[in-house]
């Protein structure tokens, strides 16, 4: 996780409540949710509709969201058609009250394929082959043993935050837009944090709805996983920060975690800059063989918890992956897989 370096106007002071609405702009209200991990919050926005309402995420289930939700619904939105739902991508805390909400209120649900194709493998149980595939991979990684059966023991945040995954959507397709109030918000669909994450900007508005694809303090947790332990999500969300640097930087940014901000071309930069100083610093590292685990304890130490280890092992497998897809370092295939930098 990065820390905070580029100056942001955070130009609304106060965060809402949970449960309270905080209008941002004429007709657009950012709610605040609970959701049960160290980062306890997730931002969704509640959008005027003509006679209705859109709403953009929906919160990870759980009993506190649903009463938070009925109150929200029979109060600020006064029992008013919900025209549709809005998902930016398939993570449980996003996606979690999807089922809940569009079985109340008969509203569509929006989603671009590769999230919603995600979200139904995601709740899917763990097959036998699945789980000696997972085994394989965390102990290549170099993990111990005794921390590889509690990852593979460990309750998936699917289980309880998602209980009802919705089953039908419709697409949303990068660079088509969707219309909320008279006015077009286009999609940006990008890979790296998730399969096909959109962001939605409305340039009227000059607003951007970004996601978990640009915070204000952190970075997004961008993991490879067993399914794809090669693969190069680094790559992919670096060049969805190249993207979003050319968007205007007085653009009003709605980020899903953290304050609303202005100052979008300047945290791309940050972020840019916090991977490309790790991958630095990782090629660096690996002068000498290294396990994957090393490399996790290198860049966020050895005092992890079961969550968070889960979390590294896939960011640190990221940035391994990039380098070796960059030809700067070597994967050495063995039993517990190391990594080299190459003469």
């Amino acid at each position: 996780m990065l820390t905070e370096t580029a100056e942001l106007d955070y130009f609304i002071k106060l965060k809402p409540e949970f449960g309270e609405l905080t209008e941002v702009s004429k007709g657009i209200f950012w709610l605040r949710m609970p959701i049960p991990f160290a980062l306890d919050h997730i931002n969704l926005w509640v959008l005027k509709d003509g006679d209705g309402w859109a709403l953009i995420d929906t919160g990870f289930y759980s009993e506190e969201c649903v009463a938070l939700w009925e109150n929200i619904l029979d109060g600020h939105c006064q029992g008013a058609k919900i025209t549709k739902i809005i998902v930016t991508h398939f993570h449980p805390d996003h996606v979690g009250m999807a089922g809940w909400l569009t079985n109340k209120t008969g509203a569509p649900l929006h989603m671009s394929k590769g999230e919603f194709d995600m979200l139904h493998i995601a709740c899917q149980p763990f097959t036998k082959e699945q789980i000696k595939t997972r085994r394989n991979f965390y102990q290549q990684f170099g993990l111990a043993d005794k921390t590889v059966n509690k990852l593979l023991s460990r309750k998936g945040s699917y289980v309880d935050g998602v209980p009802n995954a919705p089953l039908s959507y419709q697409c949303m397709v990068d660079g088509q837009s969707i219309d909320i109030n008279g006015e077009a918000w286009k999609f940006n669909n990008f890979a790296g944090h998730s399969p096909e994450h959109v962001c939605l900007f409305n340039e009227q508005r000059n607003i951007l709805i970004s996601g978990d694809q640009v915070l204000p303090s952190i970075s997004p947790n961008i993991s490879v996983s067993y399914a794809a332990p090669v693969s190069d999500p680094l790559a992919h969300y670096l060049s969805s920060l190249r993207a979003l640097s050319t968007f205007p930087e007085d653009a009003v940014v709605l980020p899903s975690h953290g304050r609303v901000f202005i100052g979008l071309r300047g945290r791309t930069k940050v972020l840019m800059s916090g991977h490309h100083a790790d991958l630095d610093k990782l090629q660096v590292f690996c002068q000498k063989p290294r396990t994957g685990r090393d490399v996790m304890e290198e860049l966020f130490g050895d005092r992890l918890n079961l969550f968070n280890i889960f979390l590294a092992v896939g960011e640190a497998l990221a940035h391994l992956n990039c380098l070796v897809e960059q030809g700067k370092i070597t994967r050495l295939n063995a039993p517990v897989i190391q990594y080299q930098t190459k003469e």
